[in-house]
């Protein structure tokens, strides 16, 4: 291979380059992504020539999960912009390779610290990535996640050190983790914008639209509503115009309206559908994914912040002292519910409590919403639990504290009511079906809920296991 010269006297020979026991590779544009081979030099000479291209490369680098690799030094030469994604990633840029022996302390430092790094295994995966993001970090001298405008990732903003980890498609999950790393103490936040996303893909390219209440058409016209003092008469401004002259003429007395303030007003805009003829003053403002096609009310759109974030002292200590987190295995469980290994443990005891006293009894009540999947697509995907959790509040409300609660699925919840006859529990029943109906039919456009209801005696001799599988199965296939 012809030797690659930098416009210098300092050559890089089958683009390799040594100098006081650090060898160097010159990585140029256009040539292979493969970068395994990269291991075993020091540094990395990046060619910017192609932005696109460096960076790939830089990418591969720094998402990579060996450590060799990911804290490898790279430096950019034939920049011709300053791009913060490259900027943020790489360990700085040179001219010419004239520069090469200057590096040759940074490398050192960064190795230094490398060998400062907690290396041992953590098993969760947000935890174990953000490890990486700080170990990148502490080696750099680097205290803040700052966001960059970028119209190339999916929701308009970029943290390159944590960026760089997810593909542009699922750029919305560097916001997750950094929101993460806030609950776990290990960054601050300082409000920087707001952005709204997909409630469905959480993709931030939508399509704002002012739509027609009736049938969702955004083909519609707005016209002045003319309010004519002396009859009264109120109508759209082009109730008022003829096809001879400008001068606006009641449609009701006849008259001329000439000024305004003193023959009539405005006093609002009234709109007129194309596609269903519908009239109206109040029109839908809706939200339409580039990327999935949904269509969304605005009010059901995902609202993110975006922060600068700066390290704490717990982050900062973490690439050397290691990483500890909180254990949020049950994050995901509705507060008042159990789950439904522990619901049936639960009911085991009480069956057993049942035997030893004849006199009293339980009853497994099930809740199943037939429809509530066509709520779920109109709400999204992120506020799902936030609905089942205020069903789960009108449940706790009409029961007891001593009753149990289960969530089986997103359309089934399992209720146990202990001690509790048969014509009060079907009292309790009604009373909650009615508050669900009330609460979703006020809260999302009259929307009408489809609940389907049952409950049995605690069986003494059938497992709990089957009877609340039987139940199911019951209302299930019955609807």
């Amino acid at each position: 291979m012809e030797p690659i010269a930098l416009k210098n006297s300092i050559e890089f020979i089958e683009n390799v380059f040594n100098h006081s026991n650090k060898s160097f590779y010159f990585l140029e544009s256009f040539s292979t992504l493969k970068i395994d081979f990269l291991k075993e030099f020091d540094a990395v000479i990046l060619d910017c020539r192609d932005l696109e291209y460096a960076r790939t490369i830089i990418k591969k680098i720094r998402s990579h999960d060996d450590m060799v690799f990911y804290l490898k030094p790279v430096f950019l030469i034939n920049s011709k912009e300053k791009d913060p994604y490259l900027n943020e990633l790489s360990d700085g840029f040179i001219i010419s390779n004239e520069q090469i022996p200057e590096l040759i302390n940074d490398i050192h430092q960064i190795n230094n610290k490398s060998a400062q790094i907690e290396t041992s295994l953590i098993e969760k995966f947000e935890a174990r990535l953000f490890k990486k993001i700080l170990n990148f970090m502490f080696t750099r001298d680097l205290n803040t996640f700052k966001p960059y405008e970028s119209v190339s990732t999916t929701i308009g903003f970029c943290y390159p050190t944590v960026s760089v980890h997810f593909d542009l498609f699922e750029s919305s999950k560097a916001i997750d983790l950094l929101e993460w790393a806030e609950k776990e103490n290990l960054v601050w936040p300082d409000f920087v914008d707001r952005i709204y996303l997909c409630n469905n893909c959480k993709n931030g390219h939508l399509s704002f639209r002012e739509v027609c209440p009736s049938c969702d058409s955004a083909n519609m016209i707005s016209e002045d509503l003319i309010h004519h003092f002396p009859c009264g008469y109120i109508g759209a401004i082009s109730d008022f115009k003829n096809k001879v002259d400008s001068v606006l003429n009641c449609p009701k007395c006849s008259k001329s309206l000439r000024h305004i303030g003193v023959d009539y007003d405005k006093p609002s805009i009234i709109n007129h559908c194309l596609n269903c003829d519908n009239v109206f003053q109040d029109y839908l403002v809706k939200a339409k994914c580039f990327s999935c096609s949904s269509d969304t009310d605005v009010q059901y759109l995902v609202s993110k912040n975006i922060n600068l974030y700066k390290t704490t002292k717990k982050g900062k200590l973490a690439a050397i002292s290691g990483l500890t987190t909180t254990d949020y295995s049950n994050s995901n469980e509705v507060e008042g519910t159990v789950e439904l290994k522990t619901f049936a443990i639960m009911m085991h005891y009480e069956q057993e409590r049942i035997k030893s006293n004849q006199a009293i009894s339980s009853n497994i009540v099930v809740f199943h919403f037939e429809n509530i999947f066509e709520l779920f697509k109109t709400i999204g995907k992120s506020n799902e639990k936030t609905l089942i959790s205020e069903f789960v509040e009108v449940i706790r409300s009409n029961i007891t504290p001593a009753d149990f609660i289960c969530i089986n699925n997103s359309s089934i919840i399992s209720v146990c009511i202990n001690d509790s006859a048969s014509d009060i529990t079907y009292s309790i029943v009604l009373k909650i079906t009615n508050e669900i109906t009330e609460l979703v039919n006020n809260n999302f456009n009259n929307f009408k809920i489809v609940i389907h209801q049952r409950f049995e005696a605690l069986s003494q001799k059938q497992s709990f296991e089957k009877q609340l599988q039987s139940i199911i199965k019951e209302i299930v296939e019955r609807t």
